[in-house]
């Protein structure tokens, strides 16, 4: 079964919530990734967070700039205090409450993969960003070892599961296609980063809602039987991989 993002997220927005509490600088590098794709001029100031969560780019963005956050699981969106935005606003990735060519820019990390209709989602994006304005979308590659542990370990240890829509070798031709011009991406490796292998077990517990409560052992295993990790002097390092897309309308 495709669970929506509304479903998964009303559900345990909360914990995913908390966890970036808690570790708030284990995904830093992702959020760095993203800010960097975009490459934001001085002039673009309007800048739309979709999906938001709890409210996590703020801390990587120029402070010059007028940050709203959208999402559409109103628990999710609620669960963080979102102090230093311009607005918050639950709705859909395809049905946001915006005139044309509202926005500078859209930034999305992570959430595509919980949509079934990416094209849809493109083209009301399109809509809302000025001529000109850029788009910067990071998410999972189909096949690749975050999918693995997203429908793996995810999927066996959540009472949801995890069934993602991941993007693939066509993904650059869709923007194309809903009228997205100079469009590029690259996929990136890189590392969530923890204290020690017990906060990133935690981390990944909580994140995830992994309510079925692998052991250690078990969740280790899956880690590193899917995306890896690494321990040294700084830390436990678990790997991540996501594509980075950069277009504009």
């Amino acid at each position: 079964m495709f669970r929506t993002y509304q479903e998964i997220y009303n559900t345990r927005g909360g914990l995913y919530h908390r966890a970036m509490e808690e570790c708030p600088a284990a995904r830093a590098r992702e959020f760095e990734l993203l800010v960097a794709t975009a490459n934001l001029r001085r002039d673009q100031v309007c800048i739309l967070d979709i999906p938001s969560g709890g409210g996590y780019l703020r801390t990587y963005l120029p402070n010059h700039v007028r940050l709203v956050s959208a999402d559409p699981a109103d628990r999710f969106l609620h669960a963080g205090n979102h102090p230093h935005e311009d607005g918050i606003v639950c709705a859909q990735h395809d049905d946001l409450p915006f005139g044309d060519g509202t926005f500078d820019a859209v930034l999305s990390l992570a959430g595509m993969h919980h949509l079934d209709d990416h094209a849809a989602v493109f083209r009301e994006w399109h809509r809302i960003l000025k001529p000109g304005g850029t788009l910067a979308v990071g998410d999972a590659v189909k096949g690749s070892p975050t999918s693995r542990y997203l429908d793996g370990v995810v999927h066996q240890f959540n009472t949801m599961g995890h069934h993602g829509n991941y993007f693939d070798e066509d993904v650059c031709n869709h923007l194309r296609g809903c009228g997205f011009t100079a469009v590029t991406g690259q996929e990136h490796t890189y590392t969530w980063d923890f204290a020690d292998t017990a906060e990133m077990l935690q981390f990944c517990r909580t994140l995830f809602g992994l309510n079925l409560n692998p052991s250690d052992a078990d969740l280790l295993t899956g880690i590193s039987d899917t995306v890896g990790y690494h321990t040294d002097d700084r830390g436990a390092h678990l790997n991540w991989s996501l594509m980075f897309i950069r277009a504009t309308a």
